[in-house]
């Protein structure tokens, strides 16, 4: 058992998990901190031909060709912020299952808000309806401050298979398109 889980069971144990709270687009979400890599400031990033918007291209990082999806097209919302100097990228570790791989994805934000210890009693569930994003992308609602906040579930927003799949159907149809001018 690495460090990192011996520290999540420890803060389960005492009824805590720790979160980075992002702004994205105008709303702000939790990312579950244990695998957040770093957060680095926004650097251009190399676009890859036939691509969605939701990858928005690949960095660099020492030596590391890293994607970089774009957080709001990713969620779906609807009321883009444009990036600016406090936007970053934040670098997070995660293991796909169905490729059988660790790696490391960016996610485009545009800024981080804080870190927070969240107290397991202070979760909801989140709302059958209302919200600015898919349903599945959700987790919990947390309170902090008095205002409730989405908890992404990160394994469904970072679903490489599921980015893969628009990614081929858009491929497909821009062919399709192509073909019948």
């Amino acid at each position: 058992m690495n460090e990192s889980q011996t520290d999540i069971e420890h803060l389960q144990q005492k009824g805590e998990l720790r979160y980075l709270f992002v702004k994205v687009g105008h709303d702000h979400f939790g990312i579950p901190i244990d695998s957040v890599k770093e957060v680095i400031e926004l650097v251009e990033t190399t676009m890859v031909p036939m691509c969605t918007d939701v990858i928005r291209g690949v960095i660099n990082v020492r030596g590391s060709v890293i994607p970089v999806l774009d957080l709001q097209s990713r969620l779906g919302l609807k009321s883009t912020t444009p990036y600016d100097k406090y936007s970053c990228i934040v670098l997070y570790d995660f293991y796909d299952q169905s490729l059988e791989e660790s790696m490391t994805l960016g996610m485009l934000v545009n800024s981080v808000v804080s870190i927070e210890f969240i107290d397991l009693n202070n979760l909801e569930s989140s709302p059958s309806f209302g919200s600015n994003i898919p349903r599945h992308f959700e987790w919990k609602m947390a309170k902090i401050n008095n205002k409730l906040t989405t908890l992404l579930d990160i394994t469904k927003v970072l679903n490489v298979n599921e980015i893969n799949s628009s990614l081929k159907h858009e491929q497909e149809q821009f062919f399709i398109d192509y073909c019948q001018r």
